[in-house]
This record gives C-alpha cells, sequence and structure tokens, in this order.
C-alpha cells in the first residue's frame, strides 16, 4: 500500500472515530442536560461539569475530524518519485491497534462512572490514572502505582479540600 493510501485509511477511520465521538458527546450532553436542578445549588449546578465534559468532547472530536479531513487532502499529493521508508527502529516504536486504545481510553471513563460510587473517589481516581497510563503505552509497575496513588491524593486534596466539592467516599466509611 503506499504511503498516500495508507494516510487516506488512516484518516478515514479518524474521520469515523470523530463522528462517533461527536455522536457520544451530543448524547452525553443530552443526558446533561436532564440532570435536575437544585435550589441550593452553586453558580455551576449539577449540570455543569457533565456539560463542560460534552462540550470538551465535542471539541476534541471536531478538530479530530478536521485534522483528518486536512491530512486526507494532502494525501492525493503526487508523491515524490523516490521514496525513502524509515528504518525499522522507527517504525516499531509506532502505536498500533489505536482503535483499541481508544475503546480503553472510553472504557475507563465508562469504568470510573460505574464505579466510583461504590469504591469511592480515591481509589477510583487512582485506577483511572493507572489504567490511562496502561493505555497510552506505559507499564504496569511500581512507578505507575506511585503515580497513580499520588495522584488521586492530590486531587483528592484539591477538590475535596481546597475547593470543598463533596467526593463519594463509596464503601470505606461503613467498613471503618
Amino acid at each position: 500500500m503506499t504511503r498516500a493510501a495508507a494516510t487516506k485509511e488512516d484518516s478515514r477511520r479518524e474521520i469515523i472515530l470523530g463522528c462517533g465521538t461527536l455522536a457520544i458527546a451530543a448524547g452525553y450532553y443530552l443526558l446533561a442536560i436532564r440532570i435536575p436542578q437544585s435550589d441550593i445549588s452553586d453558580v455551576i449546578g449539577a449540570q455543569g461539569l457533565p456539560k463542560t465534559y460534552a462540550a470538551m468532547l465535542a471539541m476534541l472530536s471536531i478538530i479530530l475530524i478536521g485534522r483528518a479531513v486536512m491530512a486526507r487532502r494532502t494525501a492525493t499529493a503526487p508523491e515524490p518519485a523516490i521514496s525513502v521508508e524509515p528504518p525499522p527502529s522507527l517504525t516499531a516504536s509506532a502505536p498500533k491497534h489505536v482503535g483499541w486504545r481508544t475503546f480503553g481510553m472510553l472504557l475507563n471513563g465508562v469504568l470510573y462512572v460505574a464505579l466510583v460510587t461504590t469504591l469511592g473517589y480515591v481509589l477510583s481516581i487512582a485506577g483511572l490514572i493507572a489504567s490511562t497510563i496502561y493505555f497510552q503505552g506505559g507499564q504496569l509497575n511500581r512507578r505507575t502505582a506511585a503515580v497513580a496513588v499520588g495522584g488521586a491524593l492530590l486531587l483528592w486534596l484539591l477538590f475535596v479540600r481546597i475547593l470543598h466539592i463533596p467526593h463519594p467516599p463509596g464503601i470505606w466509611p461503613s467498613l471503618l
């Protein structure tokens, strides 16, 4: 397969992925606006963060689609007569199975939302950080565990102690 054909195929996949994530963002936004408003809520309200997540996912999806369309347009340019292939050492480090990594990242978010009320914020966010490191090509080792636990404690300190945003404690208070 020529480089232009490979680029076209990759950009087609990215356009499809971008449209899929844009649809997910729209669905998430529609679910977020159904969250009832409370008379005692703050300025942001219960809908604020989910709406922000939906808007950010939509923006990133649009950027992905735009980049893929631009790559597709530049891929139609004629190739030079002499093509130099990169050495195997460079292509071996290229990410493979990007679709599975993307699915894994989406699954991370779904599992986090599903488990945060049961496991609690700190444990759930530590798991989210560790699994994100793994799906981005990192290793599951002591360093990953330290980063996950440290990051979870810093986020807990920031949101719960400094910003006074309540968090789901999970089952831990009932066990102690």
